[in-house]
């Protein structure tokens, strides 16, 4: 059976080994909000409104859908015009 003496060193070990812990802990959530404050800065400074990015982010996928499809058309277009002038349009 464990003394007394024992006990409370193993008590005072752990003790110390959770403030450790707890101190490295709250170290790391320090640097994350840093972090976090930093890229929320830069999406300010973008215009954007970082509470609100899925839907900018749809907003975007949406014009860049639609951009590719406009280029797309053209560039058939193109082709559509050229093909009179082209020596094997089968080719292309």
């Amino acid at each position: 059976m464990e003394t007394l003496d024992q006990r409370l060193s193993d008590a005072i070990e752990l003790r110390d080994r959770l403030s450790s812990e707890a101190s490295r802990i709250q170290g790391r959530k320090e640097a994350a909000e840093l972090a976090l404050g930093a890229v929320r800065a830069e999406i300010k400074s973008k215009n954007l409104d970082p509470d609100d990015l899925d839907s900018t982010i749809s907003r975007l996928e949406e014009a860049y859908g639609k951009a590719v499809e406009t280029f797309e058309a053209e560039v058939s277009s193109a082709e559509t015009s050229l093909m009179p002038y082209m020596e094997n349009p089968d080719e292309v």
